[in-house]
């Protein structure tokens, strides 16, 4: 900011720029809503499709997954870049919202500490958060749950079709595709969930410092 700014025009152009990332952060959510929603309505149609009828082949019910993967990646990109905007926006909120709502105008000191903190990240669009941390925090919130959909639907497509069988034997042999065996299979989609749920463990979790509120539901 220059410093032949008054306080009043600094505030002025500090609302329109909050206004702005509102604006972005906003756009960003709106497509990792989207890639949600695409995320469960491929889960939704594909597990009623391969359990709707006994002559689909169980593997089909793992095209889902793929695409979940897809979306996820998809998804963890949108969420670097919506974490961006709403850590500036959370900014702008302590250090200017919170002197309105207090009644007290905001002090040349705080917008020097404003200046220090927002400045060196203005005129740059590079996320603070990594891709990994990203995806771990959205399997934490959604796709950890959307797989363990469709590794339902799977092993009730094994068990319930084409004939019910109770013995696990025999739902492992089913899981065969080609001359891959059905154990190999198993043990794969397994290990496969056991990772995801580790990640989102591991990686996935929020600080108390107001990084909660950087990541919708």
């Amino acid at each position: 900011m220059q410093a032949s700014l008054d306080e009043g025009t600094r505030a002025t152009i500090l609302i329109h720029t909050y206004r702005a990332m509102v604006g972005r952060a906003d756009i960003w959510r709106m497509r990792m809503d989207t890639t949600t929603n695409w995320s469960i309505g491929t889960t939704a149609a594909v597990a009623s499709f391969a359990l709707g009828n006994a002559e689909v082949p169980h593997y089909v019910v793992h095209i889902a997954s793929f695409l979940t993967v897809i979306f996820l990646l998809l998804e963890s990109r949108r969420l670097t870049f919506y974490h961006l905007w709403q850590q500036r926006v959370l900014l702008l909120e302590r250090s200017l919202i919170a002197s309105a709502v207090s009644s007290a105008p905001p002090s040349p000191e705080a917008f020097r500490a404003l200046e220090q903190q927002l400045g060196p990240q203005l005129g740059t669009t590079v996320p603070s958060m990594s891709r990994t941390k990203a995806a771990a925090r959205r399997l934490r919130r959604v796709y950890v749950y959307l797989f363990a959909a469709q590794l339902l639907a799977w092993i009730l497509k094994l068990a319930s079709q084409p004939t019910q069988t109770a013995s696990l034997s025999e739902i492992v042999a089913r899981a065969h595709v080609g001359s891959l065996p059905g154990a190999v299979l198993f043990v794969a989609s397994g290990a496969a969930f056991a990772a995801a749920v580790v990640l989102a463990v591991a990686k996935g979790g929020v600080s108390r410092q107001g990084e909660a509120a950087d990541e919708p539901a």
